[in-house]
């Protein structure tokens, strides 16, 4: 009897989403008792259209350059699932032998992944959940992939435009960092620092209360300086 595997990317892209699909490939590809590895090209409603392409027939030497590739290679969405394609997804994992289920994201692809998890638990099918976000905001994950890569441009992003502030007569700069309701990325603007003085000279997290006083306050504090 034929053992496939499904992955599947849910949520905007990161800057490594396609090396964690080259690992989960090039994993699967060294088992024989492993026949597919299915890619659902479009995110989770490819699932349910069935729009499969079978990755093993992919070249090792194209294989390689997804390590290099940014975006999604087999495509992603943010497609609302309802809760009867959850049960849909059941009879159609069993008519293509899928037995695992690989369903790489962020926090709401963490939350289909449970559903999936959920409906598919007592059928024989593993699904199994891998972490993907710059926000950095999964829960039990120290550092998921993707965030690296948003950590460190954003530190390199403001450290640039704290130099552009020196130089020219614009006396105040806010950027705002993404993260949704996580600091790590707006703390992460402080890597780059070298000397004391360096930007970013105040950084604000989405844990803590804003007081737009209290902010008024403190950059003329600093401008006064």
């Amino acid at each position: 009897m034929q053992t496939n595997i499904l992955i599947c990317h849910g949520g905007a892209p990161t800057a490594v989403i396609n090396s964690s699909l080259y690992g989960a490939i090039t994993e699967a590809k060294k088992y024989k008792e492993i026949d597919k590895v299915y890619g659902a090209i479009g995110g989770s409603g490819a699932i349910l259209e069935e729009n499969f392409v079978d990755l093993k027939q992919v070249a090792d030497k194209s294989l390689e350059l997804l390590l290099q590739t940014p975006a999604s290679a087999i495509g992603t969405s943010r497609f609302e699932l309802k809760a009867p394609d959850y049960e849909r997804m059941v009879a159609i994992f069993k008519r293509n032998h899928i037995k695992y289920v690989l369903f790489n994201g962020g926090n709401g692809s963490m939350d289909t992944c449970g559903k999936i998890y959920k409906v598919c638990a007592h059928q024989g099918i593993h699904v199994v959940g891998i972490p993907k976000t710059i926000d950095n905001d999964i829960a039990v994950t120290d550092h998921a992939p993707g965030f690296g890569s948003a950590a460190r441009y954003i530190a390199a992003t403001v450290s640039e435009i704290g130099q552009d502030v020196k130089s020219l007569p614009i006396h105040v700069s806010v950027i705002e960092a993404m993260g949704r309701n996580a600091g790590w990325l707006a703390a992460a603007s402080a890597l780059a620092r070298k000397q004391p003085g360096d930007a970013p000279h105040l950084i604000y997290l989405p844990e803590r209360p804003f007081d737009e006083d209290e902010f008024l306050e403190d950059v003329k504090r600093l401008y006064d300086v």
